[in-house]
């Protein structure tokens, strides 16, 4: 006659295998999860980084004094009545 205790330790045995397959399964795909969620951290960050520098370019432009020409009803044969 078999031991009933023996089938429940063998009961509990396969429920604690199972737990730990399932957490072993969702730490696979936490642990994927992260390294997805880290990649693209990077790449905002590339992208954060190149438009900030395009947007110090354009400050650095825009504040950059135009250059001074006089009027054309002021300009004489000498002096461009184009600006650029």
């Amino acid at each position: 006659m078999p031991d009933p205790s023996s089938d429940e330790q063998s009961r509990r045995l396969t429920r604690l295998e199972e737990a730990v397959a399932f957490v072993d399964h969702t730490s696979s795909q936490l642990s994927a999860e992260i390294a997805a969620i880290s990649r693209e951290i990077a790449a905002l960050s590339r992208r954060l980084t190149a438009l900030e520098k395009q947007m110090l370019d354009l400050t650095d432009a825009v504040t950059e004094a135009p250059p001074v020409v006089p009027p054309p009803h002021s300009a004489g044969p000498d002096v461009p009545k184009d600006p650029l």
